[in-house]
């Protein structure tokens, strides 16, 4: 018998060896962008409660810096894992955020700043946060006016 010939009798019989009375279990593994709706809704995911979604920061003079953090609990029922955290600008950036998994019950912090400079007018600046949580983005709002200098 060639190499060959061997090699593959090998894999034949290490594959029938672990398929033989054997089922395999996917179940350990959900991916809700590419779960059906059946699946979703058959898995609980966890709720991130946030104490305010939205600052309201007030009429502000421009060029200023301005940081807000937002606070929030993993309220479960399973463990929450923030994927990522980005803004609707460039002006408006999340510094800090969780980068390890939270328990049920554990407590996170989102900080944010927003600078001011050549604004002018009404602002809602907006922070996505995407995760393996219902809903799975939360979105964060900076609101308020910035007046430009005279």
């Amino acid at each position: 018998m060639n190499l060959k010939a061997l090699g593959w009798l090998t894999v034949a019989a290490l594959m029938a060896g672990c398929q033989e009375g054997q089922e395999l279990k996917t179940d350990l593994v959900f991916n809700p962008a590419t779960a059906s709706s059946e699946q979703v809704d058959a898995v609980s995911r966890p709720v991130l409660s946030f104490t305010d979604t939205t600052w309201e920061f007030g009429t502000v003079s421009a060029g200023r810096m301005l940081g807000h953090t937002f606070h929030f609990v993993n309220d479960g029922p399973g463990v929450a894992v923030i994927a990522d955290v980005s803004s609707s600008c460039g002006c408006t950036i999340p510094k800090t955020w969780p980068r390890n998994p939270l328990q049920p019950g554990e407590h996170g912090d989102i900080e944010v700043f927003f600078d001011t400079h050549d604004k002018s007018g009404p602002q809602n600046k907006v922070v996505s946060v995407v995760a393996n949580t219902e809903p799975s983005v939360v979105r964060l709002h900076l609101v308020g006016e910035v007046i430009a200098p005279n």
